[in-house]
């Protein structure tokens, strides 16, 4: 009820604002409460004050009001700065504050600022706190009895020791708070993405899977009507090519599931020598004939990373630049290279290939983004790509002109052996 009346359909920001929103209107609630209280008792009373218990019941309901659209810092200020005003006035002119036990209204005028503004803000909840007892010092202190010999020295020093004690726990926990808060809001947005990620997936995985199954099996019926012989042979290349299509579908996937479920393994990489190798496991694929590596990586460049991933980066790397190759172009080239930028190694990826579209690039590193109706690729590539650099603690960059060619920059954290 008092969510929907503070909030009402309003969208916050964030987690936290709507915390310092809703724990602002309980403590403003609770001192509505006091203020009425003690204005029915004072009503009866020869000696009381039922006016500034007034005054203070009306500012309590200008903050609530201020808190409903949204005016949170200025609410928590004036709601603060009425509490202490409050309980110093009646700390003032109360003639024996000790026996009525005014002051008492300074300690959850500190720890209410302490838990609202919380562990991000607690300077400024510390600062009411100072604020507070500078008040409660000014309305109590007598430098005649503060001595350990008088009650009124340790009424001061408790009360500061157990203003303290209030802070520290209200910000231990308040911190433990927040880190578990961060820890859940992180979850849920990674569980978000893996929801909406595994709905794309399915999708994607049975229409990419249904239709080559689907093709090929058209094939089949063709040719097991011709009689042909030639006829036949060409439905049955057809066939191969859906076949190799579908292999390379099922080893995406399988890429991507490592990706995703394995963890890191660290150990030595010669760089050189894993492009070279990556190259080689290509060079039997089609198009792979006409490409040409010119590796420029130092046989001394050693990387601790995980060995795995970062094959399956290259290893779609290059076949993309395979299959993307400009026929026209001669020779049709794959060149690495690398430079160091402080303590991140910079891998540039270069070929001469037909080059990507500008309007593609904010999107080629979605799942089952397709550049081209043409692509023969599952989609699915470059996302598993950007995924690895991830794991990798790296990040990865792509600069392509159409017609010229595409250059993919890995970055990665340097650990050598």
């Amino acid at each position: 009820m008092i969510h929907r009346f503070i909030l009402g359909n309003q969208v916050i920001s964030t987690e936290s604002q709507k915390r310092k929103i809703l724990l602002g209107t309980y403590l403003v609630l609770m001192y509505l409460g006091v203020d009425f209280f003690f204005f029915i008792i004072n009503l009866f009373n020869p000696q009381g004050e039922p006016t500034s218990l007034f005054l203070g019941f009306f500012v309590s309901l200008i903050c609530l009001g201020l808190l409903r659209y949204q005016w949170t810092n200025t609410a928590i200020f004036l709601h603060l700065v009425r509490c202490n005003v409050l309980a110093f006035y009646f700390s003032f002119i109360d003639a024996d504050p000790l026996q009525t036990g005014t002051y008492i209204f300074f300690i959850p005028s500190s720890l209410g600022a302490m838990a609202v503004f919380g562990y991000k803000e607690r300077w400024v909840g510390i600062g009411f706190t100072i604020l507070s007892y500078v008040l409660f010092l000014i309305a109590i202190f007598k430098p005649s009895q503060f001595s350990p010999s008088e009650a009124h020295f340790y009424l001061i020093i408790d009360f500061l020791i157990a203003l303290l004690i209030g802070i520290l726990i209200i910000i231990f926990f308040d911190r433990l708070v927040l880190q578990s808060e961060t820890e859940i809001l992180n979850k849920n947005s990674e569980l978000t993405k893996i929801n909406a990620e595994l709905d794309r997936f399915v999708y994607s995985v049975s229409h990419d899977l249904r239709a080559p199954l689907s093709s090929i099996s058209g094939l089949i019926q063709l040719a097991e009507r011709s009689s042909d012989l030639k006829e036949t042979e060409q439905y049955l290349n057809l066939m191969k090519g859906r076949i190799v299509r579908l292999e390379q579908f099922i080893r995406d996937i399988i890429n991507f599931s490592r990706n995703v479920r394995s963890e890191v393994r660290l150990e030595p990489v010669a760089l050189r020598e894993l492009a070279r190798e990556t190259f080689d496991a290509l060079k039997f694929i089609s198009g792979a004939d006409a490409m040409s590596i010119q590796n420029e990586l130092p046989e001394s460049l050693v990387l601790i990373t995980d060995k795995t991933r970062l094959q399956i980066v290259l290893f779609n790397l290059i076949s993309n630049s395979i299959q993307y190759r400009d026929q026209y172009k001669d020779p049709c080239y794959i060149r690495f290279s690398s430079t160091e930028s402080g303590d991140r190694l910079i891998l540039q990826i270069d070929d001469n290939g037909i080059g990507i579209d500008q309007a593609h690039h904010g999107s080629v590193f979605n799942m089952f983004y397709r550049a081209s109706e043409n692509s023969k690729g599952s989609g699915l590539g470059l996302y598993i790509v950007k995924e690895a650099m991830e794991k990798l603690g790296g990040v990865i960059a792509l600069q392509s002109v159409l017609g010229e060619g595409t250059r993919f920059t890995l970055e990665l954290p340097i650990q050598r052996s």
